[in-house]
């Protein structure tokens, strides 16, 4: 195996990390966001039950409430998702240019001493 051989297996290998990284990104996107719709179904069945003995005021507020963390929360996984996937592209591809560095950097050595 050459040098050129061996770096492109390798730029293989950290390609299928990444893609495989973004679909863990992906399953942890669509995992909380099934969360985010099963704690307000069950925040709407609170609600729901609750609603005869809470004043008029307390349950403008509760749904305020309901609607701002709802947004918070998605705002936080969305930019959490964005982050990760920020990070793993950073990754692949700092890791892509410095395997093609070193095979450069190798070729050139191999070059000299032939």
């Amino acid at each position: 195996m050459d040098t050129h051989q061996i770096s492109t297996a390798a730029i293989d290998l950290v390609g299928k990390f990444g893609h495989g990284a973004h679909q863990v990104i992906d399953l942890y996107r669509e995992g909380g966001e099934r969360a985010k719709a099963g704690l307000e179904a069950r925040w709407d069945a609170a609600f729901e039950q609750s609603k005869p003995q809470l004043t008029a005021e307390t349950r403008k507020n509760a749904a305020r409430a309901r609607k701002a963390f709802s947004a918070f929360y998605a705002k936080t996984l969305a930019m959490s998702a964005s982050g990760a996937e920020v990070a793993v592209d950073t990754f692949v591809g700092a890791t892509v240019t410095a395997i093609a560095r070193a095979t450069d950097f190798a070729e050139a050595a191999l070059r000299k001493t032939a």
